[in-house]
């Protein structure tokens, strides 16, 4: 597998500055930040677009670019595909040859099989078909499958998602992780959803202002204090796998390890697994199980972390998997709440949102 190893630093006219280092660590790794905070650019290096006035990149055991040693990789032989939110298709041609344009670099001893990637991402019925008469979503399949063409050795992804509306987000979604499991090529990707970077990534790289603000594993970088400082009110989404589901006396039970959980009417359980998301504003946190209330779920847990801030306390607990709970410092004192401590999750069926 190959890592990616970033050192650049680079300053705009405008008196930007990029300062950035940071090495993956995952086959699926995120840029996470505020809009201006340099994560583009940081793509557009890898990529070669831009020449930062010092940098060392390096994929695997291959340099893309040592300035030290005043050596930069040309573009076309970085072997490196490139998603971009607007996808870039050209209009005058067919989903076919928008695909296999990707396939220009001849000399690639293993190409990935076009037959393949057209399955995989499902764009057989599309081949005959022009961009303006494509859905974003089947635009965005189609970016991701010329990238994917030009058998890259990292796939870079700028906001593949941000123009879609949410139902598109999800199908978009599903089908990158296809391509991780079939390929297994590292990626890196930039997004403002914390859903996105808690269901795709494995390792996550949070920026603000040219710099690197925190790394690790997404759960861990995006429950800190540093990383919730900007995010917004809501603080982490929560996003439970549901391997397993049935019906029982007309209700919908999903499985979280020995746990059930009561769900929301479901359309297909041939499609699993899916997820279930919640904010940590839905739960209510008990510290004996409480019976005789309508709140259906009651999933039990160990505190693994607070997070205080200045106006409420983020409660981190795992339930099997990371469920987080909002609690106000005045209910953390009366609790008694500390790390160790059991608990129990409290959860209407109503607050939980199904994303297949």
């Amino acid at each position: 597998m190959n890592f990616l190893s970033f050192q650049c630093q680079h300053q705009f006219s405008s008196g930007f500055e990029i300062d950035v280092a940071f090495k993956t660590e995952g086959l699926v790794t995120s840029l996470f930040g505020p809009s201006g905070s340099g994560k583009s650019t940081v793509l557009a290096m890898i990529s070669g677009l831009l020449s930062p006035t010092f940098g060392k990149i390096r994929l695997g055991s291959k340099w893309l670019l040592d300035t030290d040693q005043r050596f930069c990789e040309p573009v076309e032989n970085r072997r490196v595909g490139v998603v971009f939110q607007d996808q870039l298709l050209f209009p005058h041609m067919t989903v076919n040859v928008n695909l296999r344009f990707g396939q220009k670099n001849e000399n690639i001893k293993k190409p990935f099989e076009f037959n393949r990637v057209v399955d995989v991402l499902e764009l057989g019925s599309l081949l005959d078909r022009y961009p303006n008469n494509l859905s974003g979503g089947e635009r965005q399949r189609v970016a991701l499958g010329r990238a994917l063409l030009s058998s890259p050795e990292i796939l870079l992804m700028d906001e593949p998602m941000g123009a879609l509306d949410d139902n598109l987000k999800l199908r978009v979604l599903a089908y990158l992780e296809r391509v991780v499991n079939e390929w297994k090529i590292p990626t890196l990707f930039v997004s403002h959803g914390q859903a996105e970077v808690r269901r795709l990534a494995d390792w996550l790289i949070v920026m603000k202002k040219g710099k690197v603000l925190s790394v690790g594993e997404p759960d861990q970088v995006l429950g800190s204090s540093t990383s919730l400082a900007w995010t917004n009110s809501v603080g982490p989404v929560n996003l439970l796998r549901i391997e397993t589901a049935y019906k029982r006396d007309d209700c919908w039970i999903g499985k979280i390890g020995v746990q059930e959980l009561n769900l929301p009417p479901l359309k297909d359980l041939n499609l699993k697994p899916f997820y279930v998301r919640c904010l940590p504003s839905d739960l209510t946190l008990s510290v004996q199980d409480v019976q005789g209330l309508s709140t259906r779920n009651h999933l039990n847990g160990i505190v693994q972390e607070l997070v205080e801030l200045s106006d409420r306390v983020l409660v981190r607990v795992d339930v099997g998997q990371t469920l987080w709970a909002e609690v106000t410092p005045q209910a953390m004192r009366e609790l008694k709440l500390y790390r160790g401590l059991s608990v129990t999750c409290l959860l209407k069926t109503r607050s939980l949102k199904i994303l297949w």
